[in-house]
C-alpha cells in the first residue's frame, strides 16, 4: 500500500478527532476566505470609485457664492485653454441667472415662509444677493421667490438618462439637448412644471423668449426640483451675457492627476478665480473602505497562520501517538521519505476536506461579513462635511460647473449634499462574490497551511530511531 493510501486511511482512524480537525479547520478557512473576498470587493470599490469620482475641479469667479458676494464672471474663451491642459478630458461650463416673474412667465413652486422674506428683496438676480421681486402694502410686505436658470454644455452629465447619464437627477419625461444645443428649449424641474401646469411640448417665456419645455426631471428636492435646465450658448443669448460663465468643473483623465492639473488650473486663471478639487473629499470618504482593507487583510493573515498552528499541534499530537508504529515501519526498512509521506499525506487530507469546507462557509459569509464591516466603519464617519474652500455642502440641487448648478456654489464651485450623501451610500453598496481569483486564493491559503502543519511531523518523524522506540515499550 502506497505512503499516500494510507495517509489517507489514516486521517480516519479516530473518525471523532478527525471531524473536530477538518471542522476547526474549516470555520477557520472560511474567516480566511471571506476576509479575502471582502478585500477584493473593498479593493475593487475603492479602485472604481477613484477612477470615477474625485478626479473633478472646480472653477468659480473669486468672491463668487451662489447669487451672493461678488466677482467677474470668468469666460468661455478661458474654459477653452483649461480643456488644453494635459490630462483634462472635458470642461462642464455653466451660467445661472435668477428670474423674477417681470422676466419670465413661470412662478415658483416654492412658498418663502419666514425664511423667504427673511432674505428675500436682495435684488433681482445677477450677482447683487439673492435674488427676487419684493413689494410692500402697509406693514406687510411679500416676496416672490425667483426661479434659477442654468445654462450648462453638459446636459447628459445632469440628467440620468442623458447622453452621459452622470447625475442623479433622473429624466422622467421627455429628452433633454445636445451640449453645444442654441435653440429655445428648457428641461424643467417636476415641481416648477406642476406649479405652472407645464408638460413635454409647452411653453413659457423667459427674457422676452418663447421656450420650449422638452423634458421634465425629478433630482428629489424641493429646491433642484423648481429649477430650469438649458443650453448654454441659449442662456448667454437671452441674458446678454455672451461668452460668461459662473461656474465649471474640470474633469481630469485620472484622480492622480488632479493635483497638478489643480496648479495649472489656478496658473491659468491667477486671482479672478476659486479653484478647488474634489480629491480630499473623496480620499476623505475612503477612508472607511481601506480600513476595511487593513482589518480584512490583518484578518486574513491570522487566520491562515491560525489554521497552520492548528493543524500543526493536531500533527504533533498523531506523530507522537504513533511514535511506535514510526520505530516499526523504520525497523522493517521503510526509509524516511515513505513514512513523512504518509503523515505529509494525512495532513494534506486534513486541509483539503477543512479548505472544502471552509470555502463552501466562506463563500456563503463573505457578502454579509462585508457588509458588516463596511457599514459598522463607514457609519462611524461623519455624515457631513464641508465643502471645497471652506464652504458648507449644500442639500439637493445640480451639483457646480457645467452638470447644471441649480444650487448655489458652496466654496470655489457647486458640490450638492445630495449628490455625495449618494455617493457616500454607494460606498455601503460593496458586493462580494467569489471568483477564479478567490479560488485560488483558497488554493494558495490551504498549501501554506498544509506546508505549516507537516513541518512539525515531518521534523518528529526524521528525529525518530526505532532502537530507541522499540526498547522504551
Amino acid at each position: 500500500m502506497s505512503a499516500l493510501v494510507r495517509g489517507v486511511k489514516n486521517a480516519f482512524r479516530n473518525m471523532v478527532r478527525s471531524v473536530g480537525i477538518i471542522v476547526i479547520l474549516g470555520l477557520v478557512i472560511a474567516l480566511a476566505i471571506s476576509m479575502a473576498i471582502a478585500r477584493s470587493a473593498v479593493d475593487q470599490k475603492i479602485n472604481d470609485v477613484r477612477a470615477s469620482t474625485g478626479n473633478t475641479i472646480s472653477v468659480s469667479p473669486a468672491g463668487f457664492f451662489g447669487f451672493q458676494g461678488g466677482g467677474t464672471p470668468l469666460t468661455t474663451a478661458e474654459m477653452q485653454k483649461l480643456a488644453q491642459i494635459p490630462n483634462v478630458t472635458s470642461v462642464r461650463q455653466s451660467l445661472q441667472e435668477r428670474l423674477s416673474t417681470s422676466d419670465t412667465s413661470l412662478k415658483s413652486s416654492i412658498t418663502p415662509g419666514s425664511l423667504g422674506q427673511q432674505f428675500g428683496g436682495g435684488g433681482n438676480g445677477g450677482f447683487g444677493g439673492f435674488g427676487g421681486q419684493s413689494s410692500s402694502s402697509g406693514s406687510t410686505q411679500t416676496f416672490t421667490i425667483p426661479v434659477t436658470f442654468t445654462g450648462t454644455n453638459a446636459p447628459g452629465y445632469a440628467l440620468v438618462g442623458g447622453a452621459n447619464g452622470g447625475g442623479t437627477e433622473k429624466l422622467t419625461q421627455g429628452s433633454t439637448f445636445a451640449p453645444t444645443s442654441s435653440d429655445d428649449v428648457a428641461v424643467v424641474g417636476k415641481n416648477l412644471a406642476s406649479a405652472n401646469r407645464l408638460s413635454v411640448g409647452s411653453t413659457f417665456t423667459a427674457w422676452g423668449a418663447t421656450i420650449k419645455v422638452i423634458g421634465i426631471y425629478d433630482a428629489g428636492s424641493t429646491f433642484a426640483d423648481d429649477g430650469v435646465l438649458m443650453p448654454l450658448s441659449t442662456v448667454q443669448t437671452l441674458a446678454n451675457a455672451s461668452g460668461q460663465v459662473t461656474s465649471a468643473t474640470v474633469v481630469v483623465n485620472s484622480v492622480d492627476n488632479v493635483a497638478t492639473v489643480t496648479n495649472q488650473v489656478k496658473a491659468e486663471l491667477g486671482s479672478k478665480a476659486d479653484v478647488t478639487s474634489t480629491q480630499q473629499i473623496v480620499e476623505n470618504q475612503l477612508a472607511p473602505l481601506n480600513s476595511v482593507k487593513t482589518i480584512s487583510t490583518y484578518t486574513l493573515i491570522g487566520s491562515v497562520i491560525a489554521a497552520g498552528l492548528i493543524l500543526l499541534l493536531s500533527m504533533l499530537m498523531i506523530v507522537r501517538e504513533r511514535r511506535r508504529e514510526i520505530g516499526v515501519l523504520k525497523a522493517i526498512g521503510a526509509p524516511n521519505k515513505t513514512v513523512v509521506g504518509q503523515f505529509v499525506s494525512e495532513s494534506l487530507t486534513f486541509t483539503v476536506l477543512g479548505s472544502i469546507l471552509g470555502l463552501i462557509v466562506g463563500i456563503v459569509l463573505s457578502n454579509p461579513i462585508t457588509n458588516a464591516l463596511v457599514s459598522s466603519n463607514t457609519n462611524s464617519t461623519s455624515t457631513g462635511f464641508a465643502g471645497p474652500g471652506g464652504g458648507f455642502v449644500r442639500p439637493g440641487g445640480f451639483s457646480g460647473g457645467g452638470g447644471g448648478n441649480f444650487m448655489p456654489p458652496s466654496g470655489g464651485g457647486g458640490f450638492r449634499f445630495g449628490g455625495f450623501h449618494s455617493f457616500s451610500n454607494t460606498l455601503t453598496q460593496v458586493h462580494a462574490a467569489a471568483s477564479w481569483s478567490t479560488l485560488l486564493v483558497a488554493f494558495v491559503i490551504a498549501i501554506v497551511i498544509a506546508v505549516i502543519g507537516s513541518t512539525v511531523a515531518v521534523a518528529n518523524v526524521v528525529r525518530v530511531r526505532p532502537a530507541e522506540v522499540l526498547r522504551s515499550e
